[in-house]
């Protein structure tokens, strides 16, 4: 079972093993995802995957929404499931 080291500034490395499974490239993001005292950890979606996902969420007729507007969309969203699951 691949392990990997924290170090003081809380930093780690994934292991070659899991980063191939995974599909995890240099530079990718990563989402951790925490559920009854387990995490999860998953390549973050591209801001292309995102924006089909909340494309019906963003209410415009023209140009596209830009990224911060995206991710301002999944800043709310998580933000919104995480109040729902303290309560």
């Amino acid at each position: 079972m691949p392990y990997s080291t924290l170090t003081s500034k809380g930093q780690t490395t994934i292991p070659r093993e899991i980063r191939r499974l995974l599909g995890l490239r240099e530079n990718d993001r990563i989402l951790y995802e925490v559920e009854d005292g387990k995490v999860a950890i998953k390549p973050a979606p591209s801001v292309h995957e995102l924006y089909a996902v909340f494309k019906s969420r963003i209410r415009r007729k023209g140009i596209p929404p830009t990224k911060a507007q995206m991710r301002a969309a999944v800043t709310r969203d998580i933000v919104r499931r995480w109040k729902k699951k303290s309560v």
